[in-house]
């Protein structure tokens, strides 16, 4: 019980908001004994200390960024604990909050086990501090894990696989989950669930936007029906997957959807395809005489000789020939 309460503590001081006393400022001075290159090796890069060895005086990290330094962090175990305790001072005596600004710079794993480990060990022993208590603990029963990037990883893949309980968990847990998303498929899925739940509905929606009522419910299955696929996929259960797909098609040929969005394809036409298109129905030789189709069907012609000529004949006493149908009278000579 005591330990459970505990870490329960340690928790909390880790999930608080972070509190900064503004008057606080972070000093550390430089050292009366400083670096001399003809008795020191290495040298603090705070304080200006000089060494003769590292192992002993500097604490180690596995991150990248100390490698060729023979993974050993450039400032000296002192400096290390004069910056904790102002941190601490900084972030309103939250030490779980200044031990997490510290992991970031020295790249070391910030893990919830070590925190409560070194808080534990430096209750008995207040000869050194509690950083450095951590700095022994911060490696073991992490599952591998030892920089903090290994602890971004880490806290990445639990946060996604985190089960949703209600919309104001999601957000006040800072996930990627909308409250429409929330709405639409219910609680108790995780963020990962809720992303291939929100994927496959758009991509459905955007095949089949005029989809009706009835539609939309078969939709929403079906997008549950693919959620059960990628875990069955991602456990390796082949059996379950080969049952979810055989699901998921009847229940698509039932709803009636595309499995594609149907668009007009005559922006995929080659340039020369539209040329002959427009060279069918609109020929080359009209811009070069406007004319030259204005009548072609002759109807035109016909009703200006067959139907204007007649009638002009007859209100007006003409006697206005047809070109082509007409009997000459006696002493006209045939053409």
């Amino acid at each position: 019980m005591a330990n459970d309460s505990r870490q329960e503590k340690v928790i909390e001081k880790m999930e608080a908001t972070p509190e900064i006393d503004a008057n606080v400022e972070i000093k550390i001075p430089r050292s009366a004994f400083p670096y001399d290159e003809t008795k020191h090796k290495y040298k603090c890069s705070c304080c200006g200390k000089g060494f003769a060895r590292q192992n002993g005086y500097f604490q180690k990290s596995n991150d990248v960024l100390f490698q060729a330094n023979n993974g050993y962090l450039p400032w000296c175990k002192e400096c290390t604990d004069k910056y904790v305790t102002q941190m601490t001072a900084l972030y309103s005596n939250n030490e779980e909050l200044a031990m997490k600004d510290f992991c970031q710079r020295a790249g070391w794993n910030y893990d919830l086990t070590a925190l409560v480990a070194s808080r534990e060990t430096y209750s008995g022993h207040r000869d050194r501090s509690r950083i450095s208590h951590y700095s022994a603990k911060k490696n073991l029963n992490c599952d591998g894990r030892k920089t903090y990037i290994d602890t971004l990883k880490y806290d990445y893949e639990n946060k996604q696989n985190e089960i949703v309980t209600s919309k104001e968990q999601a957000k006040a847990n800072d996930l990627s989950v909308s409250a429409s998303a929330v709405d639409r498929w219910g609680v108790g899925f995780t963020e990962i669930d809720y992303k291939n739940l929100d994927d496959h509905y758009r991509m459905l929606k955007k095949n089949n936007p005029n989809c009706d009522n009835n539609q939309e419910i078969f939709i929403k299955s079906l997008c549950n029906i693919n959620m059960l696929m990628v875990r069955a996929l991602t456990k390796g259960d082949s059996k379950e997957y080969s049952n979810l797909v055989e699901q998921y098609t009847k229940t698509f040929k039932q709803a009636g959807l595309k499995t594609i969005e149907e668009k007009d394809s005559s922006n995929d036409e080659v340039v020369g395809v539209t040329l002959q298109t427009i060279s069918q129905f609109t020929p080359e030789e009209f811009y070069k005489d406007k004319e030259l189709y204005s009548d072609w069907d002759e109807i035109g012609e016909y009703f200006e000789r067959h139907v204007c000529r007649p009638m002009e004949n007859i209100m007006t006493g003409s006697d206005i020939r047809d070109k082509e149908y007409f009997v000459p009278e006696n002493g006209e000579d045939d053409e």
